[in-house]
């Protein structure tokens, strides 16, 4: 997806460079760490054990739900919806790209988790899901040009919410025993 992604659309000239904002490695980090916490629950939940509890990933969704609640936060203080991120350019972008790239990196997790014996289906739906989107959202996160936490907290949301619920849909079925 990150290939993809810089072959198709290019690097953020910061990152390009090698001297990322900080805004832009605190999202991708947050994004990278939801991945891997989420891709590390479910080989735990493919490989079911008594006694065995794998609750890491809800630590690391709670840290990256700071920039929704943030936002919502800022919107009250401020008085105001942020139009300016709301109506992006790029936000149906981020949405089609991360939640596209979500969707590959989605099927590949899905045909891995197929080989393994998942107890519960609708949370490796969502794990699915949530790893996905945060690995497809991270690819964009590399060309997208905002820097608003706003912007983060709408439109990242969107794209790795988007992919949790349809992953929560549509991957269930596929694991049946």
């Amino acid at each position: 997806a990150v290939v993809a992604v810089w072959y198709l659309f290019g690097l953020r000239g910061d990152v390009r460079a090698g001297e990322p904002k900080g805004l832009v490695l605190l999202r991708g980090g947050t994004l990278l760490l939801l991945g891997v916490s989420a891709v590390a629950a479910l080989a735990a939940a493919a490989r079911p054990g008594v006694g065995h509890a794998s609750h890491g990933w809800r630590w690391v969704l709670a840290a990256a739900a700071l920039f929704p609640l943030v936002t919502v936060v800022l919107s009250l203080a401020q008085g105001a919806m942020p139009m300016a991120e709301l109506t992006s350019p790029s936000g149906p972008w981020c949405l089609g790209i991360g939640g596209g790239s979500g969707l590959a990196i989605g099927a590949v997790l899905t045909t891995w988790l197929r080989r393994g014996a998942p107890v519960s289906l609708t949370r490796a739906g969502w794990l699915v899901g949530l790893a996905a989107g945060a690995f497809g959202t991270f690819a964009y996160s590399l060309h997208c040009p905002s820097e608003t936490v706003q912007y983060i907290g709408i439109w990242y949301t969107a794209a790795v919410g988007l992919c949790a619920a349809l992953a929560r849909m549509v991957v269930p079925p596929l694991l049946r025993w």
